[in-house]
């Protein structure tokens, strides 16, 4: 199976599903990099000191890079900075994203911070593991890549 989703079509399902706070903004894809506005200051579980800065410092820009795949680990780059003011948010927005993947099946996806940026490691066999079979058969990630369009292909596991 085979699914190509236009970003702003993948945006409606996360946004219907609550799987996108409505914090994040103006979406688009650009080749394998996705763009957005975060109100950090809307953002659930902001520590208030940051919430406060946030609020004042407006809008943040996100970028969202699609670094591919490498074995069976589909690697992503986070980085998320204000557009004037030289504010620092790298650890803030880790957690925030550690705690939306641990809402997840365990050991699919993990985050940390690298050199100044939110890496975003999905193992493609556990990913696999959660979507649904079909009388037995197992499924099983091909490929999958993020930017102006939601690629995935889902075959059969041998």
């Amino acid at each position: 199976m085979e699914l190509s989703v236009p970003i702003d079509e993948a945006i409606a399902v996360l946004r219907a599903t609550g799987a996108l706070p409505r914090a994040v903004t103006n979406v688009t894809g650009r080749g394998s990099t996705v763009l957005a506005s975060v109100n950090v200051h809307e953002l659930p579980d902001v520590a208030p000191g940051i919430q406060m800065a946030a609020r004042f410092a407006g809008p943040f820009e996100a970028q969202l890079d699609d670094r591919g795949v490498t074995g069976r680990t589909w690697r992503l780059e986070l980085r998320v900075k204000h557009p004037v003011l030289p504010l620092e948010v790298s650890g803030f927005v880790t957690a925030a994203v550690q705690a939306e993947l641990a809402k997840g099946p365990a050991g699919v996806a993990t985050a940390r911070t690298e050199s100044g940026v939110t890496v975003i490691e999905v193992d493609l066999d556990r990913a696999a593991d959660a979507l649904p079979g079909v009388h037995g058969l197992r499924p099983r990630v091909e490929a999958i890549s993020l930017g102006d369009t939601f690629h995935l292909v889902v075959g059969l596991a041998g």
